[in-house]
């Protein structure tokens, strides 16, 4: 059982690693890096976001069916305060991570690529967005939920070969 400075340095150590990617995270990367460190183990993380949520630290939103978390004003002063609780080594290897991740995190965020079943068909979505703001949109309906499957992963591997594929074709002037 955990004593109550290691419950908050482990709150701590989430806020700190949201504060540093400024962006935000989906619960797999939180995951990844708590777990790949040992700082808690799954169920005592989901806990504390679920209780940093609920208090306000967090902001937890559902973007394209992920759900992500974010640091909150008020989860910036609590941290801004109790910072220094953070141990010199796990700031570290925080900043390590983010700068080793940020830009997939990033790259997460603006390519997205999903579906859903509706009447034994399945409607892709395939996007690119820049700053929240759609560069390309496109829903396919297919009728297995391989092919789905199938473009859902081509398009979260190549989406800018894609959309400039289209791009091209859309702009051509075969006269």
């Amino acid at each position: 059982m955990k004593n109550s400075s290691q419950l908050a340095e482990s709150k701590l150590i989430i806020l700190y690693m949201l504060y540093k990617m400024d962006l935000p995270v989906s619960l797999s990367y939180i995951q990844e890096f708590t777990l790949a460190y040992e700082y808690m183990d799954y169920f005592s993380l989901s806990t504390y976001l679920s209780q940093l949520t609920e208090s306000q630290y967090l902001e937890k939103t559902l973007e394209h069916n992920k759900t992500k978390y974010n640091i909150s004003k008020k989860g910036l002063k609590t941290l801004a305060l109790f910072e220094n609780l953070i141990p010199k080594h796990i700031k570290e290897e925080i900043d390590n991570y983010v700068k080793e991740n940020r830009s997939q995190v990033r790259k997460d965020l603006e390519v997205l690529a999903n579906f859903i079943e509706k009447d034994k068909e399945y409607v892709v979505k395939c996007a690119v967005y820049e700053n929240k703001i759609p560069i390309i949109e496109l829903n396919l309906k297919v009728n297995s939920k391989r092919y789905a499957n199938t473009i859902c992963d081509n398009w979260k591997k190549d989406a800018s070969k894609y959309y400039l594929s289209f791009m091209r074709t859309l702009l051509s002037n075969d006269d």
